[in-house]
């Protein structure tokens, strides 16, 4: 059901969570939906295709998709419904169909939505999540649920729309680097890909580069010549980079204070964050917020 906001009645929120999925009710109408197995396995037609989910994966699923469970096993999951415009107020069903966007910002919050919508020989909606990516989205999905049922604050929607995004970043990364690749192949990730996946899944948290050295299993200056030849930059340096993408974007859809952006992308102290953010970008974090603001 959708959520009536006892902090700015009479506002309806239309998303819903769902601490105990059994699929009877998927798809949702008028909602894109994140099902995340944690446990056991199941077999079920989607889309008339038979597909196995086996735990940690992610099931991403759109009005438009027919769902049908055929068995599982010691199956456990959890799922996030939530309307288009919840994300960005140019985001419908509708609109997403036409794929008619002018703005940057709009044009980029709908490629998120492919996640959701597209489907090919190669991708059907599932997405296997490795183990560190597993427990960074669970961790996330936990905090979504919690808010949706307590609406700590004013700002408890703020707050999922962040981890909603965070989420959605890490799944588009996902889905990016395999989307090329058979659903039977895998290949064996590189050095520099398990150092992206690290910073993709850890920015929030303290990251130095004698760690990634470690992860990756070379010394600094072999680390920086082959992450600087795949990526562009040096670890470092990328990392500072994709920490500030993410604080655009909760400049852009959240209400959250700048020093609870900085905590949640990494930064200790928010007059760090203000200094990287005004040097990289050109202008700083509040006079970003009022050029982009979309909600």
């Amino acid at each position: 059901m959708p959520q009536n906001c006892r902090h700015r009645p009479p506002r309806v929120v239309n998303i819903e969570f769902e601490a105990h999925e059994e699929f009877a009710n998927l798809p949702i109408p008028n909602r894109a939906t994140l099902v995340l197995i944690t446990y056991g396995r199941s077999s079920l037609m989607l889309n008339k295709k038979a597909v196995t989910l086996t735990a940690p994966s992610m099931l991403l699923l759109s009005q438009y998709d027919e769902v049908k469970m055929e068995e599982s096993h010691r199956l456990a999951a959890k799922s996030f419904s939530f309307i288009p415009n919840f994300l960005n107020s140019s985001l419908t069903f509708e609109n997403l169909a036409k794929n008619d966007f002018t703005e940057i910002d709009d044009e980029h919050d709908r490629n998120l939505m492919n996640l959701f919508l597209k489907r090919d020989e190669y991708y059907d909606g599932a997405i296997d999540l490795p183990p560190q990516t597993y427990l960074r989205i669970s961790e996330w999905l936990a905090i979504i649920g919690t808010e949706t049922n307590a609406q700590s604050d004013g700002m408890w929607t703020c707050r999922i729309r962040r981890y909603l995004l965070q989420t959605l970043y890490l799944l588009e990364d996902i889905y990016l680097n395999r989307k090329s690749l058979p659903n039977t192949t895998r290949r064996e990730k590189s050095q520099i890909d398990l150092v992206l996946e690290y910073i993709h899944t850890n920015y929030p948290n303290e990251i130095n580069l004698d760690l990634i050295c470690k992860i990756a299993n070379l010394n600094r200056t072999s680390l920086n010549r082959k992450f600087k030849e795949q990526a562009g930059r040096t670890v470092m340096d990328y990392l500072l980079h994709h920490r500030l993408k993410m604080a655009c974007e909760m400049l852009t859809h959240t209400n959250l204070n700048l020093r609870e952006i900085a905590e949640s992308i990494g930064f200790i102290h928010d007059t760090y964050f203000i200094r990287q953010f005004t040097s990289k970008m050109g202008l700083a974090p509040t006079q970003y917020r009022q050029i982009h603001w979309n909600r």
